[in-house]
């Protein structure tokens, strides 16, 4: 993992002494997951992702306690806003299609809790326990291994296409806060779809920068290869000129045809 700021560091501990607090001796375990845990986190540009498990579900005063807690924490003056999940263990191990959750928290322009008591689950964290699993870091806890099942394949395959579904549909509107959206709406679906592109391919699973990395070197045709370089660009930092729509459309709908067939 790449050398953390020490603003970053100090948000993480604060974020642990936090859950440590309010979820107790009911804690199992805090994970870091995402670009900060796979040595690509860009201070503006990526989220600080971080998931825990508990030994048994909340009530729901106490899980909002926990979420209106980690909302005040101050982000990182260097950059980087809160995606964060709490979930059982029972969760963990269901393998479910749409897992349940005791709250979600994020820190972006508005930041809010969700109680998930009364939702039917999140399909999104098939995506995040498979990532926890294989990259993940232990902040404290049991090593990611230790705790999460190995992926249902054709489950994540699903995950991914409710991704890209959602980000298509919700386009620049998703990323309100964010440094120029459309770019940043561009940058999540190329990149996005690149990293499926190499589960697919490969088995492998990684951020979306070593997904596009390893497209790069696969897919010699230029119009990828700029499209590529546009988002990577993005998420490094930079201000790339907005590609095509039509080749982002395109590049985004060829990929999900490959997850469909997978799953078909």
């Amino acid at each position: 993992m790449q050398s953390v700021h020490p603003e970053v560091q100090s948000y993480l501990d604060q974020v642990v002494s936090t859950l440590t607090i309010h979820v107790g001796a009911e804690l199992i375990g805090v994970y870091l997951h995402g670009y900060l845990a796979m040595g690509a986190f860009h201070p503006g540009r990526s989220d600080i992702d971080i998931l825990a498990v508990c030994a048994e579900p909340l009530h729901r005063e106490r899980r909002m306690v926990v979420g209106e807690a980690l909302v005040v924490i101050p982000t990182p003056p260097s950059g980087g806003n809160l995606e964060f999940s709490l979930v059982t263990e029972a969760a963990v191990r269901a393998r479910s299609v749409a897992p349940s959750f005791e709250v979600h928290v994020n820190t972006h322009e508005e930041p809010f809790a969700v109680d998930g008591s009364d939702r039917p689950g999140d399909q999104d964290l098939v995506i995040h326990f498979a990532m926890v699993r294989a990259r993940g870091r232990a902040l404290i806890g049991p090593e990611p291994a230790e705790l999460l099942l190995e992926p249902v394949r054709d489950s994540l395959i699903q995950a991914f296409l409710g991704d890209i579904q959602w980000a298509k549909e919700e386009g620049a509107a998703a990323w309100e806060g964010h440094d120029m959206p459309e770019l940043a709406s561009m940058a999540y679906q190329v990149l996005n779809a690149a990293r499926c592109w190499r589960y697919l391919e490969s088995g492998e699973l990684g951020s979306k920068v070593e997904g596009a990395a390893w497209l790069e070197r696969r897919d010699p045709d230029p119009d990828t290869r700029a499209l590529l370089d546009a988002a990577l660009a993005y998420q490094r930092g930079g201000i790339p000129n907005d590609p095509d729509e039509r080749i982002v459309s395109e590049f985004v709908q060829r990929v999900e045809a490959m997850l469909r067939a997978a799953v078909s």
